[in-house]
């Protein structure tokens, strides 16, 4: 009887641990939303020239919803006298690497070649759309990270959080190398 007794108990009390537990495969679960009210979003566009060049990030809105698209883009401008250049850069000109501050992970931007030039033309915008992208290592991250990056990648839209975005552009333009730098942000709320 009294072995009977301690199997029950020891079964009750696996089966109420595993009703009050979370699902530790969703990121989401440990995300305290009231934290994004510690941030405040600061730029949405920002501008920046350097020689001949205009970089320009922009994200459409300070706050989107899961589940909706970020709408987030990088436009590089030929400001000088010729009619038009050409850049040498790899395989995106514009890169949108970021970090979300409330969980402190970052997200880079992937490279997959180099070697590519394009024409830009005086005064028009050449664009470039953000498309996500990153990566983890197995190996070396810890689970929490990898958590995220698999929901960051696998879902519509972005899990919520503060996002700053430190775009960038690095190209060559005859003998010379730029890095132009911009800043915005965003928040992502339920």
């Amino acid at each position: 009887m009294k072995k009977l007794l301690t199997t029950m108990l020891i079964t009750m009390t696996i089966l109420i641990a595993g009703c009050n537990s979370t699902n530790s495969s969703d990121p989401n679960n440990s995300f305290d939303s009231s934290e994004l009210d510690k941030y405040t979003v600061k730029t949405i566009d920002e501008e920046v020239v350097q020689g001949d060049f205009l970089f320009r990030l922009v994200s459409e809105k300070k706050e989107y919803h899961v589940g909706e698209e970020v709408k987030l883009y990088g436009e590089i401008e030929y400001i000088g006298e010729l009619d038009e250049v050409t850049i040498h850069h790899a395989s995106q000109a514009i890169l949108f690497p970021m970090k979300e501050q409330v969980r402190n992970y970052k997200i880079h931007s992937m490279i997959e070649e180099i070697g590519l030039s394009t024409t830009l033309k005086k005064g028009e915008p050449y664009r470039e759309e953000y498309a996500k992208s990153g990566g983890f290592a197995m190996d070396v991250d810890p689970p929490d990270y990898i958590e995220f990056m698999e929901d960051f990648l696998s879902i519509d839209g972005f899990p919520p959080g503060y996002y700053v975005v430190s775009g960038t552009t690095n190209f060559a333009y005859e003998t010379e190398r730029y890095e132009i730098q911009a800043t915005v942000d965003f928040k992502v709320v339920d």
